[in-house]
């Protein structure tokens, strides 16, 4: 049969069945969740079964494609009430073809991973909701409610999958090799724990995306460790960050999101890159955690969001390095984790300076803390940060000549920081104690914006902060090369 007949069928299927619902939930009394994820299941199903009919991604990026616009569109303007009028807000609709998008776009010649994926997606994630509505022990890991029962089915459910599915595909696409029983096992529980983990710090429909990209990446890390015969050094290393990250929750250095997040990311650059990429990670996280507790502050503990902003970007770079073996990717992390570096270092140093801070670009002097305010102590410091990780980068990846442009990386991360901290950044006002802070969220409430962009947050600086130290160190580097 034609594929793009097939395309053709699929689209209409869908949309077929979106219309229909939307319409039985007008005449009927079902309930939106239910029918959102009847649809949730439905779409998932056939989207598992593309890599079997099409040869190639193109039908499945365009489906991903087109639904992203028309549930952006119907969640605008507020139609097909049947999924997007729910007991929450939530971009489910979105996020769920997007991660079909990443996963088609990168990953199409890794069928079994990724079908396990969508699998995972489609079944486990609706099947936690569902078993964890009524249950009674619940907890806010960032801002959405969980409970220890969904929680639960999730990580079953993942397991089974894993396990029945990894079986069954292997045969179906003839693997090369079939894993081994015991390493099967291993390999569904490390999955099902990440996904499981990465489930409980889902907002807004956020799991939709972060439960099938998670999934995939645990999988394929597992078994490519066990392929390199590298599973020893990955098991050291769940058990010392499991450790090193519930410690850091009790003492509040990190939020739950934020050990958890922390505790994924450290796994995944592990996991692709062993002990030579973690370290400089390591290293950023202690220092920064040393340097905050040093002086007391209010609100300390790191999020979730601050985890992305600071090693979000490093994580692409060592995932683009493991699946596409890009050499400048070793450059562009180390870039990003100096750039990280040397703005903690930055801010938390220089808060000490004898000299109060004043506005970069003016004279105007500021309280310490205000965003845009610089010292001399905080440069030095910032180039101080930055250098050591060069220093790491070159004796433990065995590199040279990465000093200078890391170190001037580094610092001109930090300053774009606080260029934007000045001119750019939303700076808010808690509505219930009247400071003015960085944070969206304060005294447990929302926040009001009274300058700056909206888009612009303190967690969109530093991420920013950390393009610009990639960028500047690699170049920097291919210039000096």
């Amino acid at each position: 049969m034609n594929e793009w007949f097939l395309f053709s069928l699929i689209f209409a299927s869908i949309t077929t069945v979106v219309v229909v619902t939307n319409w039985l939930h007008k005449k009927t009394n079902i309930k939106s969740e239910t029918i959102r994820k009847f649809i949730h299941i439905c779409v998932g199903l056939v989207v598992s079964i593309c890599p079997f009919i099409f040869k190639s991604n193109i039908q499945l990026i365009l489906l991903s494609l087109l639904f992203i616009g028309l549930n952006s569109i119907t969640i605008k303007f507020n139609l097909f009430q049947s999924i997007n009028s729910t007991s929450r807000k939530s971009l489910g609709t979105i996020f769920f073809p997007f991660s079909i998008l990443i996963l088609s776009f990168f990953f199409w010649e890794k069928p079994i991973s990724l079908i396990l994926s969508v699998l995972v997606m489609t079944l486990a994630d609706p099947l936690a909701t569902i078993v964890g509505k009524n249950g009674l022990t619940t907890i806010i890991p960032w801002r959405d409610k969980k409970s220890r029962r969904g929680s639960l089915a999730m990580f079953g459910a993942t397991l089974l999958i894993i396990m029945i599915g990894s079986d069954l595909l292997s045969r179906i696409y003839n693997a090369s090799f079939y894993i081994p029983f015991p390493v099967l096992l291993a390999c569904s529980l490390f999955t099902a724990l990440l996904a499981t983990l990465a489930e409980s710090i889902s907002f807004r429909g956020s799991d939709n995306l972060s439960v099938p990209i998670i999934t995939f990446l645990s999988y394929e890390i597992f078994l490519i460790n066990y392929t390199h015969e590298t599973l020893t050094p990955l098991f050291f290393w769940i058990i010392l960050s499991s450790i090193t990250f519930i410690y850091s929750w009790y003492i509040k250095s990190l939020s739950t999101s934020g050990a958890i997040s922390g505790y994924i990311i450290g796994i995944i650059i592990f996991g692709t890159g062993g002990w030579p990429w973690i370290i400089p990670l390591v290293f950023f996280f202690i220092s920064s955690s040393f340097l905050s507790h040093l002086r007391y502050k209010e609100h300390a503990e790191r999020n979730i969001l601050q985890i992305l902003a600071n090693g979000g970007l490093g994580a692409l770079f060592a995932i683009t390095y493991f699946f596409y073996q890009f050499p400048p990717a070793i450059i562009l992390y180390l870039g990003a984790i100096g750039a990280a570096t040397a703005d903690t270092w930055a801010t938390e140093i220089g808060y000490y300076s004898n000299n109060k801070p004043k506005l970069i670009f003016s004279k105007n002097i500021v309280d310490r803390g205000v965003s845009g305010g610089v010292t001399i102590l905080g440069y030095c410091a910032s180039m101080s940060g930055a250098f050591i990780i060069g220093i790491l980068g070159e004796t433990i990846l065995n590199m040279n000549d990465l000093l200078i442009p890391i170190t001037i990386g580094g610092l001109a991360g930090s300053l774009t920081d606080s260029i934007l901290g000045r001119f750019i950044q939303a700076q808010f006002k808690c509505t219930s104690c009247n400071a003015e802070t960085e944070d969206r969220y304060h005294c447990g409430v929302k926040t009001e914006m009274i300058f700056g962009s909206k888009y612009i947050g303190n967690d969109m600086v530093n991420f920013i902060n950390t393009i610009i130290g990639a960028t500047v160190t690699y170049y920097l580097w291919m210039f000096n090369g």
